[in-house]
């Protein structure tokens, strides 16, 4: 199973808080909204599915939305 995250950007308001959940995941950018960082292999696929969607669902624009695939 492969997760990604998105970010709508028109949406995003630059709070910070999903780079401050977890910052591996997130950042900001320099106009101020977030992005969502890439991660390479090695990452517990079950553990990053909740991780993704315990910060979208805490995202207070519900800028971020969590895609799932059966790839790895």
């Amino acid at each position: 199973m492969r997760a990604t995250a998105r970010v709508d950007r028109t949406l995003c308001r630059g709070t910070g808080l999903c780079e401050v959940m977890d910052s591996r995941l997130f950042s900001l950018s320099d106009d101020g909204t977030a992005l969502a960082r890439p991660l390479g292999p090695g990452h517990d696929p079950e553990a990053l599915l909740e991780q993704l969607q315990d910060i979208a669902d805490c995202c207070p624009t519900g800028a971020i939305t969590i895609t799932t695939t059966d790839e790895e």
